[in-house]
């Protein structure tokens, strides 16, 4: 298996089937709390819903379209993060993730995200990196700010949760942006 040591406390690991039971279960207890910003929570139903993801995450990741990691952290999952959308031709990648509730205001995203950042940047070559998050996602807009992405605008009716409709908030990132002092 793929493991990405981030620091003493966070890894990334590459999704594999045999992580069925563990991240069904991550997102079983958390499905109320993931639920307020993400649109899929209430159709993981079972373990085989998860497989199915996990299934489709390595698909994506072999077609060059997409990665997805588990974060590790003090060597328990706590959520998910990676490419939700990498654009070859743009030199694009659109950034994604989620983390249990218990895990919260740890500097987890944070990390994970600048270690995707400078991957995107130093190792694929691409040119920007996205990360779109709820209007209303404090939390998630918070890792944006603190990843120094500017707001680059609003994109209206984005998303249907379980609350409504939602407008997004895009930041950006460009690579002439990207500054060594924002490494690790």
């Amino acid at each position: 298996m793929f493991t990405w040591q981030l620091d003493d406390e966070l890894a990334l690991l590459f999704l594999q089937p045999d992580m069925t039971s563990e991240l069904f279960n991550l997102c079983h207890d958390n499905r109320d709390y993931l639920s307020q910003w993400l649109p899929w929570p209430p159709f993981i139903r079972s373990s085989d819903d998860t497989a199915l993801f996990i299934r489709r995450a390595v698909e994506g990741f072999a077609r060059g379209e997409s990665m997805a990691c588990a974060m590790e952290y003090q060597g328990e999952m706590v959520g998910i993060i990676g490419y939700n959308q990498i654009d070859r031709q743009l030199g694009l990648v659109k950034i994604g993730y989620w983390l249990a509730e218990r895990w919260q205001g740890n500097g987890i995203v944070t990390r994970a995200c600048r270690a995707l950042i400078h991957h995107a940047f130093e190792e694929m070559g691409m040119e920007k990196v996205e990360i779109h998050a709820a209007v209303e996602n404090d939390a998630s807009r918070a890792v944006c700010e603190r990843l120094g992405m500017p707001l680059e605008g609003i994109i209206r009716r984005s998303e249907k949760l379980a609350q409504g409709v939602v407008d997004h908030a895009c930041y950006g990132l460009l690579r002439c942006e990207w500054t060594r002092e924002r490494e690790f």
